[in-house]
């Protein structure tokens, strides 16, 4: 069977914004004098310096409502005329109900709207943009927004992984037109490498053991990493018709920069077309692509068009591609802010 292959015309990304808390925390300032070489390690292996950290009541929905209002703002659209609302997370505010429904009342949007959550990290953002275009061009909807993020710190991990990790959350904006846009994605899925990145405990099948417990099968992660994305990228760009010269950037999931520089060399990627978020953000999971564009791009107004290859790959096994294309004047500067949504549920 060929790979599933969706391709869309006239629709578009119409902007892109990203959010963050405003508390950065460097590695650098966390030595103190008997962690001074493991840590010049981890920056050397790495490349990350730094990641930012939501404050206690801040979630990754609070970050992607903020991006997704900055969007509307700046773009001046009708917010009636929004109908799909998607968010990618694996750290949702509530087990039940969906984010997305949430969020959907929080920006103000029509009561004629699709919202629901993916449960989808690192391939989130990509798979998004498939799933919202897809409903967009299947229904009356003239606007659609991805919005994909997860807060880490949120969740159990150790301290050796805490600094590999930040917090972060994005909103895009899709849109209806005639002006000859067009997106093409690749997408695949390998469930029997599921044990490979895995939270098993404190949930339906396993609802005795608390949550506190994880299993990443670093090797693994990073052999598939290096192997299906590059291949799947490579199957994407033939049948299309294109090559890597074609592309104005190439945006991985930041996942370690071993893994991006192998993906880069192994689909013949110039290395200074690869954007790079990872050394200030950490891993960002799903809101890692969409943050390297506003990295790169956000504080530009030079109104060119980037053709541009994406690609995400993780938990699932889970990975996809797609071929887009932004206008830089549509990309946002860095959003930091301490806003969170209260719910009345804290005595």
């Amino acid at each position: 069977m060929d790979m599933i292959k969706n391709s869309f015309k006239n629709i578009g990304i119409k902007g892109m914004a990203c959010a963050v808390s405003t508390r950065w925390i460097s590695v650098e300032s966390l030595k103190d004098g008997s962690n001074d070489e493991m840590l010049n390690r981890f920056v050397k292996n790495t490349s990350v310096t730094g990641h930012y950290e939501c404050g206690p009541r801040q979630s990754a929905a609070d970050l992607a409502c903020v991006a997704a209002r900055r969007i509307i703002e700046e773009k001046a659209i009708d917010k009636s005329e929004v109908g799909v609302v998607v968010f990618a997370t694996q750290y949702p505010d509530y087990k039940t109900p969906s984010t997305a429904c949430v969020l959907q009342s929080r920006l103000g949007l029509s009561i004629d709207c699709l919202a629901f959550d993916v449960n989808l990290g690192c391939s989130g953002f990509v798979y998004g943009l498939n799933i919202v275009a897809s409903l967009m061009q299947s229904s009356n909807a003239k606007y659609g927004l991805l919005l994909a993020g997860d807060t880490p710190s949120k969740g159990v991990r150790s301290d050796n992984s805490r600094n590999l990790f930040g917090d972060a959350s994005s909103a895009t904006l899709l849109g209806k037109n005639n002006n000859g846009d067009s997106m093409v994605f690749a997408s695949r899925t390998d469930g029997s490498g599921y044990k490979a990145i895995l939270r098993p405990y404190g949930y339906a099948k396993h609802p005795d053991r608390p949550d506190t417990e994880g299993v990443f099968d670093e090797i693994g992660v990073f052999n598939f990493a290096i192997n299906q994305a590059p291949m799947l990228i490579n199957e994407l760009i033939e049948q299309e018709g294109t090559s890597p010269e074609a592309f104005d950037c190439l945006a991985l999931h930041q996942a370690n920069m071993m893994i991006m520089k192998q993906i880069t060399k192994r689909t013949k990627f110039d290395k200074e077309k690869l954007l790079v978020s990872i050394d200030r953000y950490a891993n960002t999971s799903a809101a890692s692509i969409p943050l390297s564009f506003v990295q790169k791009y956000g504080e530009l107004k030079a109104g060119n068009n980037l053709h541009s290859l994406i690609c995400g790959y993780g938990v699932g096994l889970s990975w996809a591609a797609g071929i887009i294309d932004v206008n830089v004047n549509d990309i946002l500067p860095l959003i930091e802010t301490d806003e969170y949504f209260d719910d009345g549920l804290y005595e």
